[in-house]
């Protein structure tokens, strides 16, 4: 039956689905399979060759109109070079971006590679260090010319994580990718004080050993009028390179990113806010140097930004956090580890502006925020979709209340280490529910009536426990459950230790869920058995530290969780060698396994499962068979 239906129709309805359901409904049949290879499907699909390419399927690719391609640890062998070359030629038409990561190889390779592939819009370089070693990638000029023609279209460069990067090659490769658009150079180790590199008499001298500021400076001022997306995360950059770079005539950034950036304070970032005020994303996670000033001069110029990344940035206070009312375009806010910032705070800054568009809100460990302030952020935003209260441990049942309540659209939630959520939180129940009020007939001490009792007929009692019975049928139809936010797909409830079976067996039901957390928590087999029925989409899974679970949680786990790929069993002592032979039958789709300090797991059956599962790429087995070097 589903063979007979058109092959457009099936690539129609298959464009509803995400990538992991798109991959379950191509193995229906032929017909299905074929569909989902449709080019419009495969444009969110990666190719990923990771280290060893002895057996790349080729044959099986070669049909495919794939978009990305990524490379990654590859040595500098003849069979690689003789791989990379046939696959990128098969894929030259459709190939959009192409990554080479920590790949180990040659100049000659890089060049050949790159010349086939006419339609490249992105390039990934990141801790390609071998290429750039010799100082002589693309000294050749009919090299340089060959890609300046080859590489036309490419808007976005990866140049993160290069330790040989120089002025020289790094204008070599700006050069031939002279229409980039975006450029990452995360950890790049950029020297921002030239003086020890070039003398003073010779500044516009390029240097052939090190990336200067003073050269990036010139490639952004070149490219001003195109760059749009910049991020130096992880460098040296202080206040006035910083200045300097906002400074750059008809530069208008929409993107910057600053991670880790811990030179960085208040004059650097009021000076940026006020000439790049075209920003829409801006993250400036672990800078410890900049304050409320700061902020609040981010909060009063850049009033375009969708984005703001303000983690770690702990001398902020709930002074200009308060002002983050004024981006009325917000979308994103990250404010985790700030532990100055108080609930009034964050209330007065995102709940004052009904207008603001927040979808994703980040306030892990954000120690001091209460309940008061999730029942007028969700109220207020019903549409988030991503929210992280991770270690917010003052937060109570009556946060999940508004949660479920609310959040209707919700798909990612964590609430690691909330310790005071309990059953009854996710189970729906109020905390303040009101007194149940006496029944209308029956004896109580109502002195003022002076009606004389009348024993209840048989008719009047089977109407009052019927109507007894529709109250309890509606209350519990009514209840706010955990299980009510359909849309779930990531659900962390890690060190929740008032939960027990008890809760979780009724709520952990998410046709959609794909990563579930019960780090710590006391269940049994009991709860395992019921996701796992209950959660056909899991593929990721997060069991460790639950000394209870036995042999059958896990068989349950792998009979009934057909996607599963990562599962953490790690610290459960009660598992045996049968564990693995279940997980050795039925998890035929297992990457990533953790059983480190299972005691009764010996290493002899870890090494069987690694010999016979050809999908384990990675397990962990630390003291594991009860040894304990």
């Amino acid at each position: 039956m589903a063979g007979s239906l058109p092959q457009e129709v099936v690539t129609h309805i298959l464009r509803f689905l995400n990538v992991s359901d798109r991959k379950e409904a191509a193995l229906v049949c032929k017909t299905w399979y074929e569909a989902s290879l449709d080019p419009i499907l495969q444009k969110d699909v990666m190719l990923h060759f990771n280290g060893d390419t002895q057996y790349v399927p080729l044959s099986s690719i070669s049909h495919r109109r794939l978009s990305h391609l990524t490379l990654s640890q590859l040595d500098n062998s003849m069979n690689t070079k003789h791989v990379l070359l046939r696959s990128c030629k098969q894929l030259s038409d459709s190939l959009r971006s192409l990554s080479f990561k920590s790949c180990n190889i040659t100049e000659s390779t890089f060049v050949e590679i790159l010349s086939s592939c006419i339609n490249l819009t992105s390039i990934d370089l990141t801790n390609c260090n071998s290429i750039f070693l010799s100082g002589r990638l693309l000294e050749r000029n009919t090299d340089l010319q060959l890609l300046r023609d080859t590489l036309k279209n490419v808007k976005e460069l990866n140049l993160s994580s290069i330790r040989q990067l120089s002025d020289v090659t790094f204008n070599r490769i700006v050069t031939i990718c002279h229409n980039v658009e975006k450029i990452w150079l995360v950890g790049s180790h950029i020297v921002f004080s030239s003086d020890h590199y070039i003398p003073r008499a010779k500044s516009k001298l390029v240097s052939s050993a090190v990336l200067t500021f003073e050269n990036f400076i010139d490639f952004v001022s070149l490219q001003a009028s195109t760059l749009t997306t910049i991020d130096l995360s992880r460098n040296q950059i202080n206040d006035y390179a910083l200045e300097t770079l906002a400074n750059v005539p008809n530069l208008h950034l929409q993107e910057l990113r600053l991670v880790a950036c811990k030179e960085i304070e208040d004059k650097g970032i009021v000076a940026l806010s006020h000439k790049q005020k075209s920003l829409k994303i801006l993250d400036i996670r672990d800078c410890h140097g900049v304050a409320d000033p700061g902020i609040g001069a981010i909060a009063a110029n850049l009033t375009q930004l969708q984005s703001l990344a303000l983690n770690r940035c702990r001398n902020v206070t709930a002074h200009s956090i308060r002002k983050l009312s004024y981006l009325s375009q917000l979308q994103t806010i990250e404010m985790s580890d700030l532990y100055q910032v108080t609930s009034f705070g964050i209330e007065a800054g995102l709940c004052a502006n009904a207008s603001m568009p927040l979808t994703h809100v980040n306030l892990s460990c954000c120690s001091l925020i209460t309940d008061g302030l999730l029942e007028k952020l969700c109220s207020i935003h019903p549409y988030i979709v991503h929210l992280d209260l991770g270690s917010c441990t003052s937060l109570t049942n009556q946060s999940i209340f508004e949660i479920t309540k609310n959040l209707k659209n919700i798909q990612f939630l964590r609430l690691a280490w909330c310790k005071k959520i309990t059953d009854l939180g996710v189970l729906g129940f109020e905390l303040n529910i009101d007194e149940q009020k006496p029944l209308e007939e029956g004896c109580n001490k109502n002195y003022e009536s002076t009606t004389i009792f009348r024993k209840p007929t048989l008719k009047e009692e089977k109407m009052k426990v019927r109507k007894m019975k529709e109250e309890i049928i509606e209350k519990e139809l009514l209840r706010y459950k955990l299980c009510n936010l359909s849309k779930l797909r990531d659900l962390d409830l890690s060190v929740c230790l008032g939960l027990t079976d008890i809760g979780l067996v009724q709520v952990l039901k998410f046709q959609e869920l794909r990563y579930l957390n019960l780090d710590m928590i006391p269940i049994t087999d009991t709860t395992v058995l019921a996701l796992s029925a209950a959660n056909p989409s899991l593929e990721h899974l997060v069991l460790s530290k639950c000394a209870s679970i036995t042999d059958d949680a896990v068989e349950a786990i792998a009979r009934r969780l057909p996607r599963l790929n990562n599962l953490n069993l790690s610290s459960c002592d009660n598992l045996t060698d049968k564990s693995i032979r279940f997980l050795q039958m039925y998890s035929k789709r297992l990457r990533t396994l953790d059983v480190s300090f299972c005691r009764n797991i010996s290493p002899e059956a870890i090494d069987d499962l690694e010999r016979s599962c050809k999908s384990i790429q990675s397990v962990n087995r630390r003291l594991t068979g009860g040894k304990t070097y």
